[in-house]
């Protein structure tokens, strides 16, 4: 009778539960996993055999396979096997690295993409140009489109219908220098929330507008120059983003930095701009520009990063500084040559909390920056100190030495020290 009690135990807890769900259940359980797992569940039985058929989630990367080949092979077996299907896909995401025809990734991305389509990320990295369906730009029900690299865009004569896209992302295509279609996307986007725009080599000199009323979340990354400087024009950003939350900006590029509408929601902001020698505008005429253009968001932002050349444009101006007065959290590049400024900004007496100054090395402007911090901000609760690479382990010491002995004007404020 022991035998037997024992016996029937361990069955039950041997007991295949998940096989007792239904279909249904098991096909949203798999779709979590990464599509390579969840087809390979077809060998675990009969009733599992069919059961990755009705998945509406893939997501494929040719990295996780042995071979290209092998890879390349089973894509086209999966879509023609997909296309007798009566669900179509929802969310599909493909990430190439390996040397495939163009025509072939076209077949491929064509047979994914339905009226049904929620979510979309291709991304192509061999030097190839893979053209998007046009009928991507009226997929309605489309949340989410991530493109990256070589997929090629042509909105002309195209009228954009992204009726539900929320988030948009957009990084090293070639129709980045086409300026005029991302400001087309942008107006076929009403309930757009996330934008991020990134272009290392840009060919252009024409002027971008990023205007949308529902955007919440934007980056752009703009950060080398492919143009002459004697082309024609005069690079521009506008942003007219009035409920902006967040704002991250790397621009090298752009000689024209405005914002159409304050966003007075902005919580959060990351600048880094700088003047090079392709700009067609002086450096001091740059420098104002771009102080003013910082002006308008400091009234209103509380958590703040900067890059050297960025604050170094600030403390240039230093007899007129920016107020700041509901900053909290400062993350800055330190500054070689720094000028302490005649008058301290308002934050540093009223509200900012957190400081972190990046890259420090064993130099004694930089020193005198970090002192300059720690004695004029009255309420602030923590300095964090992270060591650029070249610091040594004895240049470290002294450097904290120094600072923990400093004249400190909040009896609150921790110093911390950390190396890269």
């Amino acid at each position: 009778m022991a035998e037997d009690d024992k016996r029937k135990r361990c069955e039950e807890v041997n007991k295949d539960m998940i096989s007792s769900l239904p279909n249904v259940i098991i096909g949203h359980i798999l779709s979590f996993l990464p599509t390579k797992d969840a087809m390979c569940t077809c060998i675990l039985s009969k009733s599992w055999r069919e059961l990755w058929r009705s998945l509406s989630n893939f997501d494929f990367d040719d990295r996780t396979w042995k071979s290209r080949i092998i890879f390349g092979n089973f894509m086209d077996r999966f879509f023609y096997v997909h296309n007798s299907r009566e669900n179509s896909i929802t969310k599909f995401r493909l990430r190439v690295h390996g040397n495939y025809p163009s025509s072939r990734l076209s077949q491929w991305i064509d047979a994914a993409i339905k009226d049904n389509i929620e979510e979309l990320i291709l991304w192509i990295y061999p030097d190839v140009h893979v053209p998007l369906p046009q009928r991507v730009f009226s997929c309605e029900k489309l949340v989410v489109l991530n493109l990256g690299c070589g997929i090629a865009i042509d909105l002309h004569g195209v009228a954009v219908r992204f009726s539900c896209l929320k988030v948009l992302h957009l990084e090293g295509l070639p129709m980045l220098d086409d300026l005029a279609s991302i400001e087309n996307l942008l107006a076929g986007s009403p309930v757009l929330e996330e934008l991020k725009i990134e272009h290392v080599d840009c060919r252009s000199r024409n002027a971008l507008r990023v205007c949308s009323s529902s955007l919440k979340r934007l980056t752009i990354r703009f950060t080398r120059i492919r143009y002459y400087r004697k082309d024609p024009g005069c690079r521009a950003l506008t942003l007219d983003t009035p409920n902006l939350e967040l704002l991250k900006l790397t621009d090298f590029v752009s000689e024209e930095l405005n914002i159409q509408q304050l966003p007075c929601s902005l919580v959060e902001a990351s600048v880094s701009v700088a003047f090079t020698h392709f700009f067609i505008i002086q450096v001091d005429t740059y420098i104002d520009m771009a102080v003013q253009f910082l002006r308008l968001i400091m009234p209103i932002v509380r958590i703040l990063r900067l890059c050297e050349t960025t604050m170094r444009a600030l403390t240039v101006q230093a007899t007129d500084p920016p107020r700041w007065p509901s900053l909290v959290y400062l993350n800055s590049s330190v500054i070689p040559k720094w000028r302490n400024p005649e008058f301290a900004p308002q934050c540093m007496r009223s509200s900012l909390k957190v400081i972190e100054c990046v890259d420090f090395e064993w130099d004694f402007s930089e020193i005198e920056m970090a002192e300059y911090f720690l004695k004029k901000a009255l309420v602030l609760e923590k300095m964090a100190i992270r060591f650029g690479r070249g610091m040594t382990h004895n240049s470290k010491e002294r450097v904290a030495k120094r600072l923990s002995g400093c004249d400190i004007g909040s009896e609150a404020c921790r110093i911390t020290f950390s190396s890269p």
